[in-house]
Parts: structure tokens; C-alpha cells; sequence
């Protein structure tokens, strides 16, 4: 069984094709190439992040391409960290080496904004919140609990770095 949609938003089409084995095929057309991938994801809204990740990575812009890939990376070390301390894998007394670590992938991202110009786009200044509230965490708790505001300001540099 074969389950086909299109979905038109922004100027871009993306169709979607689900046989049994769960393989989502996209084909996405921006202002002058189509551009084929397949995806595995059933989940709506992480397709609809990895197709916008595709959409980013084939734009031909570089540096919005190593930004997104450190956002990313940063937002998949707050997602790992915040269960790994809910489940007692972590000690309190980690709390200046997760400090140190996370800002510095925060960091990391700031710093290749501004090197490629991309620092005033829409969810930097959230970004930059982030890395104080970083750098002035006491406890391991207050780390994970960035964790959701790492994703949102995730989603709103990723919207600003499409369109922009």
C-alpha cells in the first residue's frame, strides 16, 4: 500500500510517498532545482525538521550549512544530557564540566554566526540568553532545564537560516 500526499507551503512542494516498511520520499523544489530524498521518519514534525534540514544543506550556502550542523549538535547534547540526568546517570558534582562543555558548543555556534555574517538573524539574541544562562548554571538541573529553550531558539534560527 502506497500513501502519496502533496503538501504546498511557502512557495515549496514536498511530496511524500509511505509504503509498509515506512520510507517517506520528499521531493523538494526550490526556485530552480528539485531536490530527491528519503526519509525513514514516520513522525510528522520530525520530518518536517529534517526536510527543512535537507532544504538548508542543499540551499549552496556553506556557512548556513555548518551553522545548522552546530545547532544540531548542541541541541542533541541538551536533549541527551536532560534525560541522562532525570535518570541518575549524572553526578552533581559534574556540574563545571557539563557547564563548560555546553557553552562551548553554544559558543561554537555563535562564533560561525558572526564569523559569516548570520548574527543578527532572528533567534540569535535567544541564543546568546542561552550561552549566559550557561556559563551561570550552579547545578545540573538548571542546565537541563535550557534544554526546551535550546530547541525553541533551535526551530527559530533554522526558520530565519531558510529564509533568509
Amino acid at each position: 500500500m502506497i500513501v502519496s500526499f502533496l503538501n504546498v507551503f511557502s512557495g515549496m512542494a514536498e511530496r511524500f510517498e509511505s509504503e509498509d516498511f515506512g520510507l517517506y520520499a520528499g521531493r523538494i523544489m526550490t526556485s530552480k532545482r528539485v531536490l530527491e530524498y528519503k526519509t525513514t521518519v514516520a513522525d510528522e514534525h520530525w520530518r518536517s525538521e529534517e526536510f527543512q534540514w535537507a532544504r538548508i544543506l542543499s540551499s549552496g550556502n556553506a556557512a548556513k550549512g555548518m551553522v545548522l550542523l552546530y545547532i544540531q549538535k548542541a541541541c542533541t547534547a541538551f536533549h541527551e544530557f536532560e534525560p541522562a540526568l532525570k535518570q541518575g546517570a549524572l553526578k552533581q558534582g559534574q556540574v563545571d564540566f557539563f557547564r563548560r562543555r555546553l557553552a562551548k558548543r553554544v559558543a561554537h555556534i555563535l562564533d560561525t554566526m558572526k564569523n559569516n555574517g548570520l548574527d543578527k538573524i532572528n533567534g540569535a539574541a535567544d541564543l546568546e540568553g542561552i550561552l549566559r544562562a550557561v556559563e551561570s548554571a550552579t547545578t545540573l538541573d538548571e542546565l537541563a532545564e535550557l534544554t526546551e529553550k535550546m530547541h525553541s531558539a533551535n526551530h527559530t534560527l533554522l526558520d530565519s537560516l531558510e529564509k533568509g
